[in-house]
């Protein structure tokens, strides 16, 4: 009983961010692939890219879903999270106090990540932070709205409390990030699952009592394979 509760809240949290949705379920990466490679098709690729960086809010979550799903096929598709960049943005986050120098080294870093993936949550996170003291509108709509459409590709995916229904990331960066979205704290102990393309997060302490969350994490593996190297 207490698992449906959760799923429910989590279902709840997700409809309120998107109108248009039934329900999660698992992308379908090969059809996914066929659709943005179809330039006639509302799913072309590089019209959904150009959509997000413009933090077009007309997106619906299908066409969310092909953008986020669909990255793994593009060539500057790469899962690892070993930039320079993630620890020097962090140096500055952990400031008490943020000087105007500061801001604008927060937004650099943040923009260098997000070249290497356009998908970073915190990179976004930190963004929004800057454009909020700076009292930036237009700039902090336009960033929301795009961590909202990569929040939701992520959560229309799953619920996270099996292995067979996990959320799914293209990046093991993404579960981390997406933990906060949930309303939880990562609780330190990161494991491969075996059999399902499937990493596990332990959760801190949460009033749900939920203590592992699930996530596919396929096209990583599946990229770890073909560089012949395990790491990810």
């Amino acid at each position: 009983m207490k698992k449906l509760i959760i799923i429910t809240l989590l279902a709840v949290c997700a409809t309120t961010a998107f109108a248009q949705y039934d329900g999660p379920y698992a992308p379908d990466y090969k059809q996914i692939e066929r659709n943005i490679k179809n330039n006639a098709s509302n799913f072309n690729y590089h019209d959904l890219m150009t959509r997000y960086e413009l933090g077009d809010s007309t997106m619906n979550i299908e066409e969310q879903r092909h953008l986020y799903f669909g990255y793994v096929f593009q060539p500057a598709y790469n899962p690892s999270d070993t930039s320079q960049y993630n620890a020097k943005m962090a140096g500055i986050l952990n400031k008490q106090h943020f000087s105007e120098q500061d801001y604008d080294e927060i937004l650099s870093f943040a923009d260098a990540l997000l070249t290497e993936d356009p998908f970073n949550l915190r990179a976004l996170n930190a963004k929004l932070l800057v454009y909020a003291q700076k009292n930036n509108v237009e700039a902090y709509k336009k960033t929301a709205q795009k961590r909202n459409i990569v929040q939701q590709a992520i959560v229309s995916s799953g619920d996270g409390m099996e292995k067979s229904t996990p959320y799914y990331v293209i990046k093991v960066a993404h579960e981390y990030d997406i933990l906060g979205f949930l309303g939880f704290n990562f609780g330190g102990q990161d494991k491969i699952e075996r059999n399902c393309n499937c990493n596990s997060l332990t959760l801190a302490n949460n009033r749900f009592g939920i203590e592992k969350m699930y996530f596919n994490i396929a096209p990583v593996l599946d990229f770890a394979k073909r560089k012949g190297s395990g790491k990810i």
